[in-house]
């Protein structure tokens, strides 16, 4: 039975790999800054998977001792952590940069890019001392220079951890452990709603039809970064689930274009 840690895992992409996990028989740490909605969904998962295979842990990756806390708590109750995964993000408010709070600037900044960078030392520190591991970060808007306007930090802090990846794919190439991202493309999670519900609506308007064919569910996309995660063995490997030649299919078929994700969702 493999081990999985994920990061930001109490709801939306986080919440869908947990579950993904547990379904192929692994067992998964999950961690959140907020203990209330992490001990929730821990209890539902134990429900459905079983106590002895769930455990939470709150956790705020912008603070590397935390971090560090995660990681022992795991190898205590699991022996080891065979999988790693970064997951934890955060969006700034589609606005121009004049308009945006510095401190949110901050708070992106460390959570997106440095909070990254600490998990994945932590992680490496401890699978370097056990002799095997895989860590796994999670990409997004940006990370493959896609620019739209107001999304600018945010972009830039995925930009930067694409180049971090696989930098660090090449410091660990001759180490027993395997570094990659995940690229789950546009998902419909709470996280991207709330940063919709706050867009100029005919802004939002706009833009539907482009997340009605290239967006999916967690449930659709969660399923495909688990499987691949799991048999992976190859170092700086990128799992991507909307490719660049599915993203133009779609917009050539117009099923797509007839979805509506955005009414039943009060948008």
């Amino acid at each position: 039975m493999k081990t999985v840690v994920i990061t930001g895992s109490s709801k939306g992409i986080g919440l869908g790999l947990a579950r993904e996990c547990l379904k192929r028989d692994c067992s998964v740490v999950m961690s959140a800054r907020g203990g209330k909605k992490l001990d929730k969904e821990v209890a539902n998962l134990d429900n459905v998977f079983g106590i002895d295979r769930v455990m939470g842990k709150t956790c705020d990756v912008t603070d590397v001792a935390q971090i560090q806390q995660l990681w022992d708590a795991s190898k205590k109750k699991f022996g080891n952590v065979d999988f790693w995964i970064n997951n934890a993000g955060i969006s700034n408010d589609t606005a121009l940069l004049c308009e945006l709070d510095p401190v949110q600037i901050s708070s992106v900044v460390d959570t997106n890019l440095k909070g990254v960078i600490f998990g994945t030392q932590v992680a490496l520190r401890g699978m370097l001392a056990q002799g095997w591991g895989q860590i796994y970060n999670l990409e997004g808007f940006g990370s493959d220079d896609t620019m739209f306007e107001g999304l600018s930090v945010y972009g830039s802090t995925k930009r930067a951890l694409r180049y971090f990846t696989e930098s660090m794919a090449q410091e660990v190439d001759n180490e027993p452990v395997v570094i990659g991202s995940l690229s789950p493309g546009i998902v419909i999670t709470d996280f991207l709603l709330d940063d919709l519900r706050k867009m100029d609506p005919e802004k939002l308007e706009s833009i539907k039809p482009v997340y009605n064919a290239l967006a999916d569910t967690v449930e659709t996309v969660t399923p495909f970064l688990v499987e691949n995660v799991l048999k992976n063995e190859e170092n700086g490997k990128r799992f991507i689930w909307l490719t660049k030649d599915e993203a133009n299919r779609r917009f050539e078929d117009e099923n797509y274009y007839n979805r509506d994700f955005f009414t039943e969702r009060g948008l």
